[in-house]
């Protein structure tokens, strides 16, 4: 039989139908094998873990068919500790059935940090190094020494702390600074308005420690200064370093804070017209505004001089921002006498 003759041949075309079937059979087959093994068309959604404990966590995937694997923690004071914080895949990924889900929990023991040495750095100085590693600033002790603001000792719980001693993170480190051979005097800054961490930051850098504090709210949330003792809006007031200040605070939650500076820090505008330089400063100091520009017209000097324009100008019940400068304009007293407001002396010099 010639070789065209024997494949058009029946036999063979038989032959070749079935070869053909048992290939899609084959084929078709394994397709549906695979889909039961990989579970094609089915999946599942990944649940939200953030905040579960590692048990709570695992027991839920495990309902769904999930496996997990711990692999990170993490340090975070603001989370319960072992609690899940973050979760690979995310929450509401579709993925199928014995899928590992990683977790990293919050860490349970504390972060250690090494003691860093502070001992003869400027307090300044001391107190930045203590942020970088993690640490605050507890109570400003002061020795006489001739080094005024160095750091003489490095203390904790009462005792001297040696350089590379783990600590915890966040802990406080008491310092000890030189007081230096004259008087250690410094200015109390306003805090008024500051969140707690940054007016105790701010008290300690004028080297100052945070005496009373209080709440004065039920909310603890959010809290801000509300009012200090000593107060520098009484006055520039100058204490001893090492002198405590008392905080108190309200939360942002339950009060307007905006409004309150506002207020708090603004005086009514004054009205300088007709006034000498002497009485002008005078004013101002009392009222804790600045002298900006001052332009004396020809003939005009500082004992032959009256104001006869200021900017901003006076408008009656108008309020300013302390320690803004008023620009002021002088003439000779004879031209502003002619035109000076009523109730107002002046001196024929």
């Amino acid at each position: 039989m010639k070789g065209w003759d024997f494949v058009y041949s029946r036999h063979f075309l038989r032959q070749l139908v079935i070869a053909a079937a048992i290939g899609v059979i084959i084929i078709w087959g394994s397709l549906k094998l695979l889909d039961m093994y990989t579970l094609h068309g089915q999946s599942i959604q990944v649940p939200d873990l953030d905040g579960y404990m590692e048990k709570e966590a695992g027991e839920l995937l495990s309902t769904l068919d999930l496996r997990y694997v711990i692999n990170d923690s993490i340090f975070d004071e603001t989370r319960p500790e072992g609690s899940i914080a973050w979760q690979d895949p995310a929450p509401g990924t579709e993925v199928k059935r014995n899928r590992t889900i990683y977790l990293t929990t919050v860490a349970i023991l504390p972060e250690m940090v090494p003691m860093p040495d502070l001992v003869d750095l400027s307090h300044r100085h001391a107190m930045s190094i203590l942020e970088t590693h993690g640490l605050t600033v507890g109570r400003l002790e002061y020795q006489p020494d001739i080094a005024r603001g160095a750091v003489l000792k490095q203390k904790f719980n009462e005792g001297a702390i040696e350089p590379g001693t783990p600590v915890q993170k966040g802990t406080a480190i008491d310092l000890v600074l030189g007081e230096g051979l004259d008087e250690n005097i410094t200015l109390v800054p306003l805090v008024i308005g500051m969140a707690r961490e940054d007016a105790i930051r701010a008290l300690n850098r004028a080297a100052l420690n945070v005496g009373e504090e209080a709440i004065m709210d039920d909310h603890e949330e959010n809290i801000k200064v509300y009012l200090q003792d000593p107060d520098p809006l009484d006055g520039l007031q100058y204490v001893q370093a090492g002198t405590t200040v008392d905080l108190f605070y309200r939360s942002t939650d339950v009060f307007d804070f905006e409004e309150y500076l506002e207020q708090l820090l603004s005086v009514p505008m004054p009205n300088l017209m007709g006034l000498s330089p002497r009485e002008v400063r005078m004013i101002l100091e009392e009222s804790e505004l600045e002298i900006g520009m001052e332009a004396f017209e020809e003939g005009a000097s500082l004992n032959n001089a009256r104001v006869y324009r200021q900017e901003p100008e006076y408008q009656k019940g108008m309020i300013i921002p302390k320690g803004h400068a008023i620009d002021i304009w002088y003439e000779p007293v004879e031209e502003a006498a002619e035109t000076k407001p009523e109730g107002i002396e002046i001196d024929q010099m």
